[in-house]
C-alpha cells in the first residue's frame, strides 16, 4: 500500500477530512433550526437561499454555515489530492470549485431584486457537485481500498444527474418544489462527501 493513499501521517489533512466529515452534519442542523425557526418559511416550496436572504432573521448564521461548509469542500478536495497523487487532481479540482461555489453562494446572497448573480454561482454549483463524484469515481477505481467510494461516487453522479434534468424539467414546465428538489440534490451529494473524507481517515486495511 503506497503512503499516500492515506492521510494518517499527515497532520494537516487530517484536520481538512475530519472537517469534511463533522461539517456537512453540523451545517445541515443550522439550516433546518433556521427553517423551522423562520416564520413562514416553507422548505418544500422554498430554498436554502430563501434563508439566506437579507432581512431573513437568520441570514447571518446560514450564511456563516453555507461558507464554513464551503471550505470544508476545499479542504477536503487538498486532503484527497494528497492522498491519490496526480490521478484525483481532476476530481479534487471539481471539489474546490463546488467548495469555491458555496461560498461564492453565502458571499452573493439571495437577492429577489437582482436575481443573476446568486443564480449563476448557484449554477456554477450544482454543476460542479454533478462532475465531482464522476471525476473522483475515476481516480478511485485504481486502488483496491477505495473501489467501494468509486461506486458509491458514481451511484451519487446517476442520482445527481437524475436531479439534474427533473430540475430543468421543472424550470420548463414546473410543478417541481424547489425547496424539495434542493435538499435532495445537496443531501444525497453531502453525504458523499461525508464518505469520502471518512474515507481518507480510515486506515489500511491488514
Amino acid at each position: 500500500m503506497p503512503l499516500t493513499s492515506w492521510i494518517g501521517r499527515d497532520g494537516a489533512a487530517r484536520a481538512a477530512a475530519w472537517a469534511g466529515v463533522a461539517c456537512p452534519p453540523a451545517v445541515a442542523a443550522v439550516l433546518l433550526a433556521a427553517g423551522w425557526l423562520s416564520p413562514g418559511y416553507d422548505p418544500v416550496r422554498f430554498t436554502i437561499s430563501h434563508l439566506g436572504q437579507r432581512g431573513q432573521p437568520f441570514a447571518l448564521e446560514v450564511n456563516l454555515s453555507i461558507a464554513a461548509l464551503g471550505l470544508a469542500y476545499v479542504g477536503v478536495a487538498w486532503a484527497l489530492d494528497r492522498a491519490l497523487g496526480p490521478r484525483a487532481r481532476a476530481g479534487a479540482a471539481a471539489l474546490a470549485v463546488a467548495g469555491a461555489a458555496l461560498v461564492g453562494v453565502a458571499l452573493v446572497s439571495r437577492n429577489p431584486a437582482h436575481p443573476i448573480p446568486h443564480r449563476a454561482v448557484a449554477l456554477v454549483l450544482f454543476l460542479s457537485l454533478a462532475v465531482a463524484p464522476l471525476l473522483v469515481a475515476a481516480a478511485a477505481r485504481r486502488e483496491a481500498r477505495w473501489r467501494r467510494h468509486a461506486a458509491l461516487s458514481v451511484a451519487t453522479v446517476a442520482v445527481s444527474a437524475a436531479m439534474l434534468v427533473v430540475g430543468g424539467l421543472g424550470v420548463v414546465l414546473g410543478g417541481v418544489p424547489a425547496g424539495a428538489w434542493e435538499r435532495v440534490f445537496t443531501g444525497v451529494n453531502l453525504a458523499w462527501l461525508t464518505a469520502v473524507a471518512a474515507g481518507l481517515l480510515r486506515p489500511p486495511s491488514g
